[in-house]
């Protein structure tokens, strides 16, 4: 199935060109603010061209404009499982599927990725594209309807299995505020009650690697110290499923197919760069979200980078 993306004004040139391409479904993302009720319809007029049309009339809006507008995430966008029920029957039919709303980069773009990452673990593509700036309330939406529709086609969110775009949503929301540099400087800030700190740094020397069966998404961890106020503070770090690390049959390490287990042969420690969300569990602090890049596994003063 191909997906793309149209705004408003390009896929009414090629309709009026006469290029409208065959076996495909619409889906039109409209604005109600733009309305053309003089000229007797709301959004792009498909009616002579096309008779598998799912139009929706909806704000472009972020997660954190929903409430000044007067919604919740509930209650924006409320057609999002019809919307992926239209989608499954397109499927189904072998329609190709065109996304379509006001400047074709927002709505649509976030609509098409989810798409792409149900059925084909390829949604990173619309957000790494510079052309389109997906609205990832609409993606969400449109993706967990579809998983709630039927899971076959794709790993959720829950599974082991990692997402380009679930590693890149993180990385923006890390981004999104501050990162700390240090763990002493976001240690300061959790003990002076900020419950979550982000954090992008490195850590040298992690030791005591631990893997089992009941540990649920988070099935291998590494513990580190650092000093504050002169006390060596001991930090768990969770080898999340947000990864980059994994070369399974590395005669260092092997990330197994199943059970996500990371096996470690020898006395051995790693070190890593990191970027992710350091807490407090029980008083002691935690980072168990994350992505983790650079591993080095370190045997005596021999390094095997990854």
């Amino acid at each position: 199935m191909k997906v793309t993306v149209y705004s408003r004004a390009e896929i009414e040139k090629v309709m009026a060109d006469g290029n409208f391409p065959q076996n495909t479904a619409v889906i039109s993302f409209y604005d109600p603010a733009i309305k053309r009720i003089d000229e007797g319809y709301t959004h792009v007029d498909y009616s002579d061209i096309c008779d598998t049309v799912f139009y929706s009339e909806l704000e472009d809006l972020n997660l954190e404009v929903l409430k000044r507008k007067g919604y919740t995430y509930d209650t924006y966008f409320p057609e999002a499982d019809d919307m992926a029920a239209f989608i499954v029957r397109a499927y189904a039919d072998g329609k190709n599927i065109i996304c379509q709303c006001e400047y074709g980069q927002s709505r649509s773009a976030g609509c098409a990725a989810a798409i792409k990452e149900y059925f084909y673990k390829d949604g990173i593509s619309m957000f790494a594209d510079y052309n389109y700036y997906p609205n990832q309330v609409v993606f969400h939406k449109v993706y967990d309807a579809l998983v709630k529709m039927n899971s076959a086609y794709c790993n959720t969110y829950h599974s082991s299995k990692t997402t380009g775009v679930e590693t890149l949503l993180l990385k923006q929301s890390l981004e999104k505020d501050d990162c700390y540099h240090s763990l002493e400087e976001a240690y300061f800030k959790l003990r002076h009650g900020i419950a979550k700190v982000n954090v992008s740094l490195h850590i040298d020397d992690a030791k005591r690697i631990c893997h089992g069966p009941h540990m649920g998404e988070h099935n291998i961890y590494v513990k580190t110290t650092f000093k504050y106020s002169n006390k060596d503070i001991l930090l768990t770090v969770f080898i999340p499923k947000i990864t980059t690390y994994i070369k399974p049959n590395n005669r260092d390490y092997y990330l197994g197919t199943k059970q996500k287990s990371l096996v470690f042969t020898g006395r051995r420690s790693i070190s890593f760069d990191i970027m992710g969300i350091i807490e407090l569990d029980c008083k002691e602090p935690v980072i168990n979200k994350a992505i983790i890049t650079n591993i080095k596994v370190v045997l005596g003063n021999k390094h095997n980078s990854k």
